[in-house]
């Protein structure tokens, strides 16, 4: 069965492949996909944990002159797969004409070991090799459901978070959101995610391993985006390199998955699996300082807004708010320990308290004339008191980061 990418790209499934050449992550095929139309998305529901997904739509490209020809026979049966979201990434489109080519070669879809949101791996049909992971919508108006998938909350989660991973810098895989349409079948819609090769998670091996810059990467994207749920089984270790004799002395590299809990509405208690190891404590380097000086917030926002519509507008405004706060205590001199600890709640015998963030936060908020929030979320404030309070929650920054330096660790 032929099958031909679309969105007006013509990219095609490649004749050949190299045997090196490795799509990462794929999302479901059988569940109802979103429409691309941003109306249609806006009506995306929320919250639910899933691992990342990219996504990605195959769609019959008539190669006739006449566009409006209708195609016979076989070719009415192929699939449509369309691009509803990150389709100007890098690596992106790369990757749907990968998986269109694996699909036309008849792939097998296996679900995910140990995953129980319904994510589904996508296997080349001749090499045999992974190519991507699926992650389908969960849709519970969908009688043939089953009750698998993923809410559109998280799997918009998962292409933001590569959105965001500016020149791959935290090595996180090629992500895009799908929707896949057959005749005879519902629509789909799905995050794909190029699959990463690796034969451990980092909590299958100790951090003593790990390469400090690696640590640093991960745990710098973990702070901008203010992620829930960065635990162990969602790092990955690469592969090390073989043929040397000395791979066990080479520093392992990570890859993070499972951005399906990060930007969350409110300011919450995020957990950092790295917090505690070694690397986390060690200075950042010129390289790692440079390119978080780099990072422009609102330039982050406004293209957050434009590629997903239906992410709402306090998720965006924690991005800015933890970019913002990263920026000012990198160019404070705290590490990245440093720097968790403060976003972190603190747990006494008795109650679960604020964390340092939070606290400032609260404090930018009561010197505002807004009115003063239940809960630490922004989407109350309008557009100017959100700008009096950045303004505000800056000017309480340097005296906390000097605080926090005169404080032994606590890491």
């Amino acid at each position: 069965m032929a099958i031909a990418v679309g969105h007006c790209h013509g990219l095609k499934p490649p004749a050949a492949r190299g045997r090196h050449y490795r799509p990462h992550s794929v999302a479901q095929l059988d569940r109802p996909l979103l429409d691309r139309d941003h109306q249609e998305r806006n009506a995306l529901s929320p919250q639910r944990r899933c691992l990342s997904s990219p996504c990605f739509t195959t769609v019959f490209s008539p190669d006739s002159e006449d566009q409006g020809a209708e195609p016979a026979g076989e070719e009415k049966k192929m699939p449509r797969v369309e691009i509803v979201a990150g389709r100007h990434a890098r690596g992106v489109h790369a990757l749907i004409a990968e998986a269109a080519g694996a699909i036309a070669s008849g792939t097998r879809l296996v679900p995910a070991q140990g995953d129980l949101g319904g994510a589904l791996l996508l296997k080349d049909g001749r090499s045999g090799e992974h190519v991507a992971v699926i992650k389908p919508l969960d849709d519970k108006s969908s009688p043939s459901n089953g009750g698998g998938g993923y809410e559109s909350k998280a799997v918009l989660r998962e292409v933001a978070a590569y959105l965001l991973d500016h020149d791959g810098f935290a090595s996180v895989a090629p992500t895009a959101m799908i929707k896949i349409s057959r005749p005879t079948m519902e629509t789909t819609v799905a995050s794909i995610q190029r699959f990463v090769a690796h034969h451990y998670d980092a909590g299958e091996l100790g951090p003593s391993r790990f390469s400090v810059q690696s640590v640093h990467r991960v745990g710098i994207l973990d702070v901008r985006l203010l992620n829930i749920d960065r635990h162990a089984g969602n790092i990955l270790v690469k592969n090390p390199p073989t043929g040397d004799g000395s791979s066990s002395a080479v520093p392992l590299e990570l890859v993070p998955i499972d951005h399906g809990l990060c930007l969350p509405e409110q300011l919450e208690d995020p957990y950092f699996e790295w917090l505690h190891w070694p690397q986390a404590s060690r200075p950042f380097s010129s390289a790692e300082l440079d390119y978080i000086a780099s990072l422009d917030p609102f330039k982050d926002a406004e293209m957050l807004r434009a590629e997903l519509p239906s992410l709402t507008e306090p998720a965006i405004r924690i991005l800015t708010l933890c970019t913002i706060f990263l920026q000012r205590a990198a160019a404070a001199g705290l590490c990245l320990a440093d720097i968790g600890d403060m976003m972190t709640r603190e747990f006494s015998s008795v109650e679960e308290g604020l964390s340092a963030l939070e606290a400032l936060c609260k404090k930018a908020v009561d010197s505002i004339d807004a009115q003063s929030l239940k809960s630490v979320s922004f989407g109350e404030l309008s557009s100017e008191e959100w700008t009096t309070f950045l303004e505000k929650f800056e000017q309480l920054l340097p005296p906390a980061f000097e605080a926090k330096k005169s404080k032994p660790a606590s890491h």
